[in-house]
């Protein structure tokens, strides 16, 4: 009974370090956020031009107000992604190379953190590539997709030696991408039901 006790506080204890770790580690992309918004700003002011000298010409849109919206924060997410995780770092800093699944979990409780926010990270990139890319709307183009732009990003960290390249990296780079695509896949269903429901009114 003393030793299930003890168990619960350990993995308790483990799991508010974890969250505080996350949490710590969040303030420095946070600190990109103003630059990455201001970048959406342009390109949506970019993107609402256009749709305007469209409509003059064609008396549709280009693009719907939604998708403009999206395309700004697509371009505000990759900013900060890319500063996180390339631009910010001093070449040379990290030279490690790790092919064995799970390696990174059998770490401190730091390098459980960074698979975890490795996760977190690319869940934006499910949620808004399908809605700003249609052919990514389909899981087998979407998750792709996101294995490929991780498989990149590592390869670049790896020739610049700006980060560990680490094959648990791309596999939660890509857990992360399915489920921000589930997110967007129940969002749309969701969205379906409710004019259908409308609809039967």
């Amino acid at each position: 009974m003393e030793r299930s006790y003890l168990t619960v506080m350990y993995k308790n204890n483990v799991f508010k370090i974890l969250y505080k770790i996350i949490a710590q580690d969040m303030i420095e992309p946070l600190t990109y956020l103003p630059i990455g918004l201001i970048c959406g700003v342009i390109l949506i002011t970019v993107f609402i031009l256009i749709n305007g000298l469209w409509y003059q010409f064609r008396k549709c849109l280009l693009l719907s107000p939604a998708k403009v919206i999206c395309l700004g924060l697509f371009a505000a997410y990759m900013y900060m992604l890319l500063q996180q995780t390339y631009f910010s770092r001093v070449p040379g800093s990290r030279n490690t190379v790790s092919l064995i699944l799970g390696e990174t979990w059998q770490g401190s409780i730091q390098s459980k953190a960074y698979v975890i926010e490795n996760v977190l990270m690319m869940i934006p990139f499910g949620v808004l590539l399908p809605y700003i890319f249609k052919p990514a709307e389909n899981i087998f183009c979407c998750i792709p997709l996101g294995l490929f732009f991780s498989v990149n990003i590592e390869y670049a960290q790896f020739l610049s030696k700006r980060g560990h390249m680490e094959v648990d990296d791309v596999v939660m780079n890509v857990l992360g991408t399915a489920i921000g695509y589930l997110f967007f896949i129940s969002v749309k269903l969701l969205c379906r039901l409710i004019k259908y429901l409308k609809w039967k009114r």
